[in-house]
């Protein structure tokens, strides 16, 4: 192999064919591609990383979909029978992420969760005869749940999670 036909690898400076795509050394790939949160190197093309089961950036990301900003709580009844509290979950949703605050017993307490929607790796929403209920299911997180949401509300978060599969 003459020099002109090698390059040198980005990650181990070993001399590979000029039209690798792999490295042979270090098994890195060398299409420029890196994951932003953990730095691995994917192949050309890739939708999500292969370590840490991120989003890439150069899949369609977030920022290229418009998210509204929504303000939803669930309905106190659901909340009561379901949960056993009298304060119902609250929902807020902005570009970058989606928050799920639910109360404690008496609002003694509060849990908050916050997902990046590059995080959300799917949901299942479940329809009933008055509330709906959503499970999200996270990279890494464990899932959260949002129970009692009005057939409008259910329906609305659900066509926003389903903008991040297309």
């Amino acid at each position: 192999m003459e020099k002109g036909d090698t390059k040198n690898c980005t990650y181990c400076i070993s001399d590979i064919p000029h039209d690798a795509m792999k490295c042979r050394y270090c098994q890195e790939y060398q299409s420029g591609i890196s994951c932003t949160r953990c730095c691995a190197s994917l192949p050309e093309g890739a939708s999500v990383c292969r370590y840490c089961g991120s989003r890439v950036a150069s899949a369609k990301t977030t920022t290229s979909l418009s998210i509204p900003k929504l303000a939803l709580r669930s309905n106190p009844l659901p909340t009561f029978l379901f949960r056993f509290r009298l304060l119902p979950q609250q929902v807020t949703t902005d570009q970058e992420k989606i928050i799920i605050m639910t109360p404690g017993l008496f609002g003694l307490w509060r849990d908050s969760d916050e997902i990046q929607w590059s995080k959300v790796a799917g949901f299942s929403y479940r329809t009933g005869i008055f509330w709906d209920r959503i499970d999200i299911e996270t990279r890494g997180q464990k899932p959260s749940t949002i129970l009692g949401l009005d057939k409008s509300d259910g329906e609305t978060l659900r066509n926003v999670l389903q903008k991040l599969e297309t």
